[in-house]
């Protein structure tokens, strides 16, 4: 796969401007052993060499994991780093290069610039040269966990193995999906960093990166992901909203509910669609809503805040949560609060 197009930071950009998952940093160091040693557990196996060897480097790395996905963003400073990367087989690694980044293909020597998104090859070694002083964020996971939540939104296995490196034709959406998702996954993990986040978040975060990536980049399962859905009996659409109902409280998502009920993703859609003209998050926010509307009308005085109700129902910006309460309940969550106890 050839790097993708899309706009970078300007190279002047303020030098406050914060870079991505700033409040997970886990190392500062000029050391590039020790830069080495804390990108590795995040990203997939390479090597690493000063492109002016005894040029001091000024290191960061900031890095966690959400779910199964690994998010590192590291830069080296100084004159910067060559990146040996090894074919990744098993191992998944997108990198998106917060400044143009350059890239050479090691068996056949063609040589590029990435300015968006890049996977890593899982069958040929590659050299890149990131920008020392704006770095490069890598979103790593392993195929299994791709192809997992592939045949979640297929509603079967997908077979041959599932590749993206070297494959010709579109994706199913632009490629700028997946800069749009990872900078927003970036910005609601730094905005949280305090509270700690909640398992109801990080699963719908891990998913929407999962799911860019198969929607924004092209791979060999894209002409069948293209296909319409098989049809799905409709009477199963009670099933749904029951076990909706049941599970509300876990960190589920739409590939859960359509694995309890037999089918892929798209045909969970289709149903939830035809049948209350939601998407399957909507009708998962709206019982969410629904529980927290109950508990805040149950509570009584200095019982419960609503800060706990957005908590419950996976919230993690207290303005969404009341945006969507007084969406569908026409006032606040406050307002509810407030009627349900008595006056003093």
């Amino acid at each position: 796969m050839t790097a993708a197009a899309g706009p970078p930071p300007p190279a002047d950009a303020p030098p406050g401007d914060e870079p991505p998952l700033s409040a997970y940093q886990r190392v500062a160091s000029g050391d590039l052993d020790v830069l080495h040693r804390t990108v590795e557990p995040y990203a997939v196996g390479h090597d690493l060499q000063a492109r002016e060897p005894g040029s001091p480097l000024d290191g960061r790395v900031n890095a966690l994991g959400v779910g199964a996905v690994k998010l590192v963003w590291v830069r080296y400073g100084g004159a910067g780093v060559i990146v040996d990367t090894p074919p990744t087989e098993g191992a998944f690694a997108l990198c998106a290069p917060i400044a143009p980044m350059g890239v050479e293909y090691r068996r056949s020597g063609r040589r590029a610039t990435a300015a968006g998104t890049l996977v890593v090859s899982h069958d040929e070694a590659m050299r890149l040269t990131p920008d020392p002083r704006h770095g490069c964020l890598v979103i790593a996971t392993s195929t299994g966990r791709l192809a997992d939540h592939l045949g979640g939104l297929l509603g079967h296995d997908h077979d041959p193995p599932l590749r993206f490196h070297s494959v010709d034709g579109p994706a199913l959406a632009p490629a700028s999906i997946v800069e749009r998702t990872w900078r927003h996954v970036c910005g609601v993990l730094d905005d949280t960093a305090a509270a700690g986040l909640h398992p109801l978040a990080a699963r719908s975060l891990e998913e929407s990166l999962l799911t860019s990536i198969l929607l924004g980049l092209p791979h060999t399962a894209t002409p069948e992901l293209a296909e319409p859905p098989r049809r799905a009996p409709h009477h199963l659409a009670g099933f749904i909203r029951e076990w909706v109902e049941a599970h509300h409280d876990r960190p589920i998502g739409a590939s859960d509910i359509a694995a309890a009920a037999g089918i892929g993703v798209r045909q969970l859609q289709a149903i939830c669609r035809a049948q209350w003209g939601l998407t399957p998050t909507q009708l998962l926010r709206g019982v969410r809503l629904d529980r927290a509307r109950a508990a805040l009308r149950s509570s009584g005085p200095g019982r419960r805040t609503v800060s706990d109700a957005a908590t419950a129902a996976g919230y993690l910006h207290m303005g969404r949560f009341a945006e969507h309460y007084r969406r569908r309940f026409g006032e606040t969550p406050t307002e509810t609060l407030r009627r349900s106890s008595p006056p003093a």
